[in-house]
């Protein structure tokens, strides 16, 4: 029995010493499998900011260089503790009859999680931006004037609303996706998404739109208008595009969008005695539901140029108002 105890004492004194170098040592192949999923992911990231064939050809050595290491990390094998069946001999002098042998119980350290697979599910800098890693699309945001063109004359006596361009504005927030076709050296990528449009008219000559007994469109004059009414029209559309890399810091888009009309709404800020009126209205007003158009974008080292022309009528035919709509702004991504 003193053997035994004496036993017991020794393993539980010694353990956590082994228990410590295991966990150190999961600890650290953990971290060595980390930082090599974050250097492939970022890599990968790097080829949707870059045409330029030398550094497309290192980040593909860096791939290479990566996949010797992930071989090299998935060698190493962490051995299992095992308490070692000591002799009792070296601690005191046998003078007891041999006592039954008794089965060691068998230690398991608790695994460390494993932070690759925690990463995989968003965790660190893909949760906060969740596009940009995986899928390789990017939010890109357009902005700038619009106005309307009107391709005939209007009959004689229809009022025909004066458009401010410089206090009408458009703004575009689509999620755009990008393959490169004819491969990673390519300079031509094709590019598709879904995009919210927003097209804000400010009407100069104080008119609004309604729909006349003969339930047709028209603008009428409004009196005691503070500010200019505004027309609101919404789409959401589907733009597909070719960029082409002229140089390494010259690009060129040309393509074009089809969509749906989601939202009409006019504002007004009216202003009688004492009374200050904001007004909003929702409504079609016969307005065309569906829109198309063409797009062209010229980017000279990060800053574009985006001229943009909806094909498609504001109006469904309507022989009073032929208008056409044109933008031209520029664009930001954020990732």
């Amino acid at each position: 029995m003193k053997k035994l105890n004496t036993f017991v004492l020794f393993t539980l004194f010694t353990l956590p010493t082994f228990l410590s170098a295991q966990t150190d040592d999961q600890m650290k192949l953990d971290n060595l499998k980390y930082y090599l999923s974050s250097i492939r992911e970022y890599t990968q990231s790097m080829r949707y900011y870059t045409d330029s064939i030398k550094i497309i050809s290192l980040l593909d050595q860096m791939d290479v260089i990566t996949a010797n290491l992930g071989e090299e990390i998935d060698k190493i094998v962490i051995p299992e503790i095992q308490v070692q069946e000591m002799s009792t001999d070296s601690f005191m002098v046998n003078t007891e009859p041999e006592v039954e042998k008794i089965e060691e119980p068998s230690w398991k350290s608790e695994q460390m999680p494993n932070v690759e697979e925690e990463n995989k599910e968003g965790l660190g800098v893909s949760k906060f931006m969740p596009f940009k890693n995986k899928f390789n699309t990017s939010l890109k945001i357009q902005f700038g004037i619009n106005s309307i063109s009107q391709g005939e004359s209007s009959p004689a006596g229809i009022i025909v609303p004066e458009i401010n361009t410089g206090g009408s504005w458009y703004w575009d927030f689509a999620l755009i996706r990008r393959a490169r076709i004819g491969g990673s050296n390519s300079k031509v990528a094709f590019n598709y998404g879904i995009s919210f449009l927003k097209n804000r008219f400010k009407i100069e000559n104080d008119l609004r739109l309604i729909i006349n007994s003969n339930n047709d469109p028209q603008f009428i004059s409004i009196s005691d208008v503070k500010e200019n009414p505004k027309l609101n029209v919404g789409y959401l559309n589907v733009p597909l595009s070719l960029t082409f890399s002229l140089s390494k810091k010259t690009k060129l888009e040309i393509g074009g969008y089809a969509g749906y009309r989601v939202l009409t709404v006019q504002k007004f800020h009216l202003k009688t005695n004492q009374e200050t009126i904001e007004e909003q209205r929702y409504a079609g007003y016969k307005l065309n539901n569906w829109v198309y158009g063409a797009t062209a974008s010229l980017d000279i080292s990060g800053f574009d140029l985006i001229a943009r022309y909806n094909f498609s009528g504001l109006f469904k035919d309507n022989p009073n108002y032929d208008f056409n709509t044109f933008m031209i702004g520029t664009s930001v991504s954020l990732f």
